[in-house]
């Protein structure tokens, strides 16, 4: 008897909504230093639909007061009526249907708004986490700190939920050394100064340390908004030497692409520690935030000699590589230490979310894919990026399904493993492994 599609993608979806998740990416602030905005559409564009705004035509000067909370929803109305319309099919205008639907709201219309406006509520930091627990999420991995943030963590001044987990930003420590003064505010990360590439080097590696002494599970670098994600072999005499120029003069400062010899030594010097303290790496491949941007520099191809040179190393590759597919699922099939992460791009595009999901099964071992993470720094969109990456899991799954490639209890099996167990294990996070 042939099996409707209907049928079995309900029954896997409503398995899946069962299972908890481990959300592998967020910029989400700690509950005590989170503030909303209270006026409704200011709310809503805190996600990835400014983006669709602008591409549809929306000045940036525009977008600013529609995301000013000081200004009238009355006023923003008729400016974000007119982009709405055009930009309203969306995946990204999908996440802003779903928090107002999640309201009571079916319709984008003024009086919609002001009703939606009167429900939002300030997540307090007791509701902020009991909010993350209602979603299932066991644990958030998070990348939240700048300088003087690692600085403070570091003394003890901020502290973590016991369900955030810290990755270590990784541009600090390369991208941003460029000047006598850069280096020494990263040194005085631990109150140190520096006058040598090799004390510099000797302050990093303390630095990481300690960090995974103070509950550090990983690094992340996001570089590849600023570079290209090739990572060559430079000599230490070319890196020293644009090192020493910075710490000559304070007046010096590096340009690019002066700077890259610098930046490929520092990367591969950390990709070393990242061995020493067994911390898996996660890289930002493909799309990138925003418009204007060169989404050819963070090809996850590029990375290739890097998974050569540092097998060693778990690197973790970033939202699907949108939209790379064939790269990246060529990586994850042929080296190790490669995995494919499916953060954010769930929300970018579903339909190539759904493909690449059922075309790993058949060409990457399936316990080499992290299945989610909201990639927000606004955590009341997690509900809407985590609904759509369900559904788009079960939609692989189930046309997998019903090609007889795997049971209905595999499928739910590796749903489990996507969610959950793969990013557990990644990561050590020393969770009991869910078995469905």
């Amino acid at each position: 008897m042939k099996r409707n599609f209907n049928k079995v993608y309900k029954e896997i979806l409503k398995s899946i909504e069962e299972i908890p998740v481990i959300d592998t990416h967020e910029h989400i602030p700690v509950p005590a230093l989170y503030e909303n905005p209270k006026e409704p559409i200011a709310f809503l564009l805190r996600g990835y639909f400014p983006s669709d705004l602008l591409s549809a035509g929306l000045s940036q000067r525009e977008l600013q007061m529609l995301q000013d909370d000081g200004v009238s929803t009355e006023k923003k109305w008729p400016i974000f009526k007119r982009y709405w319309l055009r930009a309203r099919h969306t995946a990204y205008a999908r996440e802003i249907t779903y928090i107002m639907r999640a309201h009571g709201e079916e319709d984008m219309t003024l009086e919609g708004l002001k009703r939606f406006g009167k429900k939002i509520n300030k997540l307090t930091a007791e509701k902020y986490l009991k909010f993350l627990e209602s979603l299932n999420i066991k644990f958030v991995l998070v990348n939240i700190f700048g300088i003087e943030e690692l600085k403070r963590f570091l003394k003890g001044e901020i502290n973590l939920p016991d369900c955030f987990k810290l990755l270590i930003p990784l541009p600090i420590f390369h991208a941003s050394v460029r000047s006598f003064q850069n280096i020494q505010e990263i040194a005085g990360i631990i109150d140190r100064t520096v006058t040598s590439l090799d004390e510099f080097l000797n302050v990093v590696k303390e630095i990481f340390k300690r960090l995974k002494e103070r509950g550090a599970i990983g690094i992340k670098d996001q570089s590849a908004y600023q570079r290209s994600i090739d990572f060559p072999l430079p000599t230490r005499e070319e890196a020293e030497r644009l090192f020493n120029k910075c710490l000559t003069d304070p007046n010096n400062s590096l340009g690019w692409p002066e700077a890259k010899p610098l930046d490929d030594f520092l990367f591969h010097e950390y990709m070393r520690y990242a061995k020493e303290l067994n911390l898996p790496v996660q890289i930002h491949t493909g799309h990138m935030a925003g418009i204007r941007n060169r989404v050819d520099k963070a090809n996850a191809s590029h990375f290739t000699q890097v998974l050569e040179v540092h097998q060693e190393v778990m690197f973790d590759l970033f939202h699907g590589n949108w939209p790379y597919m064939g790269d990246i699922l060529f990586l994850a099939k042929n080296y190790p230490n490669a995995y494919l992460n499916l953060c954010w791009v769930h929300i970018i595009d579903p339909i190539y979310s759904v493909e690449l999901l059922e075309r790993s099964i058949v060409t990457v071992p399936h316990k080499k894919i992290n299945g989610f993470g909201g990639d927000y720094s606004a955590p009341e969109l997690i509900p809407a990026h985590l609904s759509l990456a369900r559904e788009n899991i079960a939609r692989a799954l189930s046309n997998l399904v019903l090609k007889n490639w795997i049971s209905e209890s595999e499928a739910v099996n590796i749903a489990a493993d996507w969610l959950y167990n793969n990013p557990n294990e990644l990561f050590k996070l020393g969770l009991k492994p869910y078995v469905p």
